[in-house]
């Protein structure tokens, strides 16, 4: 199952710093946001803790949102970053 991580995070150390670590492991398909293709729950759970210590809980926002696999279109798949308008 693939994550979709999305970050709202105040101070631009701490900001780089989540965007560095979540590099190594998805495709970056906004400023604050990242796709975890292959993301299983053991890495799930080692993110929220390397995460979760860089943040200030007051004032910044990290949400991890499973999502499926993707489709199938006209047999070909889709990549993340394509999306397709009828």
């Amino acid at each position: 199952m693939g994550y979709l991580i999305v970050y709202d995070i105040s101070e631009h150390k701490k900001r780089l710093k989540v965007a560095r670590i979540l590099q190594k492991f998805g495709y970056r398909i906004q400023y604050s946001a990242f796709y975890l293709p292959e993301a299983d729950e053991k890495l799930i759970n080692f993110l929220y803790e390397e995460i979760s210590k860089l943040v200030n809980k007051n004032t910044d926002r990290v949400f991890f949102y499973p999502v499926d696999p993707p489709e199938v279109f006209k047999g070909y798949p889709l990549e993340p970053w394509k999306m397709f308008v009828f």
